[in-house]
């Protein structure tokens, strides 16, 4: 009896332990609290854990600050969005609980080998992070950046954009 006892507790064991390394494989950002980043579109969004916004946005700011990088803009986009909205026919209701900003900067050396490849790609400066939460998900913080071009130079760049993230995650 005792052997069987023992083996039920063995076996529980080994279960414990498997869904635990599974969750840790499967689920980075229960694992190690860190944003994964995901595709929406042809945008990169993460889902930052344990912030406000408020926290978020000042922690964006000085990140982008923390590089040597000054900010160049911050677009209000939920404040548009929420001004328009009823004269577009549109609900009332908002898309976004707080915030709701795009913060632009640029990085010279980044932007000057990206231009240098093709001096066209000034459409592609600056870089931009949104900063959000949704009016039905309010208790979750957003950071996300347009989808990035599909070349060597332009890995750097969103590199850069990742680690800016992290950083606010952290």
């Amino acid at each position: 009896m005792s052997r069987l006892i023992m083996g039920k507790f063995a076996l529980g064991k080994l279960a414990l332990g498997v869904c635990a390394l599974l969750l840790s494989q499967s689920s980075p950002a229960i694992a190690d609290n860190k944003p994964v980043a995901k595709k929406e579109g042809f945008v990169i969004v993460y889902e930052v854990p344990n912030k406000t916004y408020q926290e978020a946005r000042e922690a964006l700011d000085a990140a982008i600050e923390e590089r040597g990088m000054v900010i160049s803009a911050v677009s209000h986009i939920k404040d548009m969005i929420d001004r328009t909205s009823v004269d577009l026919g549109y609900s009332a209701a908002p898309l976004y609980q707080t915030g709701g900003e795009t913060v632009l900067f640029c990085k010279a050396d980044l932007s000057q080998n990206m231009m240098r490849q093709n001096p066209h790609n000034i459409a592609l400066c600056p870089y931009g992070i949104s900063v959000y939460t949704l009016a039905d998900h309010p208790k979750s913080v957003f950071l996300s950046y347009r989808e990035p071009v599909q070349a060597d130079y332009y890995k750097p760049i969103q590199q850069l954009l990742d680690d800016i993230i992290m950083s606010v995650a952290e």
